[in-house]
């Protein structure tokens, strides 16, 4: 039986960018792809290309407070926290404008449709699309639907303007002062560049080291490491509450409550599967993503 598409690709993100890629440019197969918002995903628009442009601010800083040490006399650097957030901008716009623009997606040869998709049978998936429903016939389906932060049932956050690795970014400049409830890659990334960048700093992470998931001794030396470069780093500590205050939010834990002008929410990922509608052809979701086997 023929298929309109031999592929459909549900994300484009940096998975499903490179997948498409190879697979209209080097396979030569009939490739549609379907994005609900921006191309890019995560690594563009909240992950590496932010993270890693504010740390590389972040450690200019850093270097010229420290550049004693090298022979070299300096002072407190001066920082424009609003032209940081506009570099940060406009990293983004040139790279979107060239390797992730919808044009070159196109130009491989890959039909690129704006919508909600979901897979509605064994060859078939449906796109909700701004004029409309459109079914697509395939071969394959490949979800690259990525992840989102995941947000904790702490009470009182609904009440207070949390922010995450999906919006710090939007901003035209950060808070003046943060509170990050956990202690993982991205919060320690983050927290490290914002006291550089001379932002205040508090971490609550709950187990009794920094990034738990890494190996305890590296673990160890970077909490060592965060807590001499001036963050207020507070280990097996979990927030209980949040609620409006201070300067903008207080967080309060067992045994104390923390003040800052903003409040990141830095507690792990889950995954956008959800509403592809996998679990109707016996695929098992959860917020870990979809399971998978050897191959």
């Amino acid at each position: 039986m023929a298929h309109d598409y031999d592929l459909v690709i549900i994300g484009l993100g940096s998975g499903g960018t490179l997948a498409a890629e190879f697979a209209a440019g080097e396979l030569g197969l009939k490739v549609a792809a379907v994005e609900r918002g921006r191309i890019g995903g995560d690594c563009l628009w909240t992950g590496c290309v932010p993270s890693k442009s504010l740390i590389a601010s972040a450690r200019v800083a850093h270097t010229v407070r420290e550049a004693a040490h090298y022979g070299v006399t300096a002072g407190e650097p001066e920082i424009d926290l609003t032209a940081v957030w506009g570099r940060i901008k406009t990293i983004q716009a040139g790279i979107a404008a060239t390797d992730d623009s919808p044009d070159r997606v196109t130009e491989l040869g890959v039909e690129l449709i704006e919508g909600e998709g979901r897979v509605t049978g064994y060859s078939e998936v449906t796109v909700d699309t701004a004029d409309g429903s459109r079914l697509l016939d395939t071969r394959f389906v490949l979800v690259c639907t990525g992840s989102r932060p995941a947000v904790p049932p702490i009470p009182g956050l609904a009440e207070v303007d949390y922010l995450t690795s999906e919006n710090l970014f939007e901003l035209e400049h950060p808070p003046g002062s943060l509170v990050m409830i956990g202690g993982g890659p991205i919060a320690t990334e983050l927290a490290q560049a914002m006291v550089r960048l001379g932002v205040p700093t508090t971490v609550l992470e709950m187990a009794h080291r920094l990034v738990p998931r890494d190996e305890p001794e590296l673990a160890d030396r970077l909490g060592q490491i965060l807590r001499r470069e001036g963050v207020d780093l507070q280990l097996s500590t979990a927030a209980t509450a949040v609620k409006p205050g201070g300067d903008g939010v207080i967080v309060e834990t067992a045994e104390a409550q923390f003040t800052a002008a903003g409040l990141v929410i830095a507690t792990g990922r889950a995954a956008n599967v959800e509403t592809l509608g996998l679990d109707k052809f016996g695929i098992p979701v959860s917020a870990d993503g979809i399971e998978v086997d050897g191959r």
